[in-house]
This record gives structure tokens, C-alpha cells and sequence, in this order.
């Protein structure tokens, strides 16, 4: 019966998943669900920071959890808080410090995980759609470990220089992107409205003052955003 049942359960998480993330048949790719471990990655990065890393430097909450296991509680609590050291004697920098760190261990293993799976991809496309549940549960048993490792050198030296260095690669390939993203929404709406006035004049004016406005209100959700800044 528990065989049974265990079967009934893979089948029916199996088709859930196909049905909300699409089939892993030849053609497919694995996008949604890459997509949905991204997200996951950041919902962990968020818990750590702001519920788990709190809890270890006042030795709350979460922390009890890893205390109760002999030698975990101090394993975690050395890990976590070495390299903040020298924040002892100011408790709300020792705790965005560790809060800190604790945002590199999720996203560090992130960082790993879509590298090798570029790799892997190149390699053998079929790879990026196939055996997600595997790499979900590989990804979360690296998050788990990585709590027990300490902050230097991997995630504060060496993950925090390569991050800056692909965040700024980011943010340049970002605007790239942005850019021909607008000059085709532009091209596209002209054309639409080149479209309307060759059947009747002045008919393809709503999609240029469309253009416009679209420009006006961008431009004020980014000063907008300056300013909440």
C-alpha cells in the first residue's frame, strides 16, 4: 500500500509539474523551471537574511534548532559570524554583517548551479530539461550544507569578488538588452501606426501618442525611483 501510494504521489507531483512548467519532451526547454529555482533561491536568500541570520547572532529561534544537535550550535554560529568579528562591539553592524553573509551561501551555491548547468547544457542540451527534481533537491541540500561552512575565504573573498565582477558585467549587457528592447517597441508602434494612416489618414496617431506617453511615464517611475532612493 505505501509503495502504492508513494507511486500515486510522484505520478500526480510529476504531472503538476509538467502542467505548470511544461512537458520535458524532445523540443522543450527547461526555462520555467530554471526560472523557478531562481525564485526559490531568492525566497531562501531572504529567509536567511532576515529571519536565520538574526536568530544565530542573538542565539534565538532557529538557532535552538541547530544547537540541539551536539556541536552544531556552535559549528553554525562560528560560521556564520566569522569574518564580523571585529562588528562585536556594535550589535546592529554584527548583525548586517551576518545578515550579509548569510545572503552569499544561497546564492553562492545559485551561482554554481546555473554554471554548471551552462556547461552541462552546452555539452548535451537535453540536460537543461530533464531531471529538475534531482537538481531542486541538489540545490537544496548545498544550501544546507553551506550553513555549516564558514564565511572566509569562499563566500566573502572569493563568491563576493566574482559576484561584483558579474554584476557589473550584468548591469552592462542589462542596458544593452534594455535599449534594443526599446528601439523594437518603438519600430513596432510606428510601424502599427505607418499601418492606420496608409488606410486613412491621421488614424495612426493614438500609437505615436502612445509612444509618447509611454516615454513620459518611464521617465517618472525612474525619477521616481531616484527619489525613493
Amino acid at each position: 500500500i505505501s509503495l502504492g501510494l508513494t507511486y500515486c504521489a510522484c505520478a500526480s507531483a510529476s504531472s503538476l509539474c509538467n502542467a505548470c512548467f511544461g512537458s520535458t519532451a524532445p523540443g522543450t526547454t527547461g526555462r520555467k523551471r530554471s526560472a523557478l529555482l531562481l525564485s526559490a533561491a531568492v525566497a531562501v536568500s531572504l529567509f536567511f537574511q532576515y529571519s536565520l541570520a538574526p536568530s544565530i547572532v542573538n542565539k534565538t529561534g532557529w538557532w535552538k534548532v541547530y544547537s540541539s544537535i551536539p556541536g552544531m550550535g556552535k559549528r553554525v554560529y562560528a560560521a556564520w559570524l566569522d569574518g564580523c568579528d571585529g562588528y562585536a562591539d556594535t550589535p546592529d553592524l554584527l548583525r548586517q554583517c551576518v545578515q550579509n553573509t548569510g545572503v552569499y551561501r544561497p546564492t553562492a551555491v545559485a551561482a554554481l548551479f546555473y554554471s554548471v548547468m551552462a556547461v552541462a547544457s552546452g555539452t548535451r542540451p537535453s540536460l537543461n530539461r530533464e531531471a529538475w527534481p534531482a537538481k531542486y533537491g541538489t540545490y537544496f541540500l548545498l544550501v544546507l550544507a553551506s550553513a555549516f561552512l564558514y564565511n572566509g575565504p569562499l563566500f566573502d573573498g572569493i563568491f563576493l569578488f566574482v559576484a561584483r565582477i558579474g554584476a557589473m558585467a550584468f548591469i552592462v549587457i542589462q542596458q544593452v538588452i534594455l535599449i534594443d528592447m526599446a528601439y523594437n517597441w518603438n519600430e513596432s508602434w510606428v510601424e502599427k501606426a505607418d499601418e492606420c494612416d496608409r488606410l486613412d489618414w491621421g488614424s495612426g496617431k493614438p500609437w505615436l501618442r502612445l509612444i509618447v506617453a509611454s516615454c513620459v511615464a518611464l521617465y517618472g517611475c525612474a525619477f521616481a525611483g531616484i527619489g525613493l532612493l
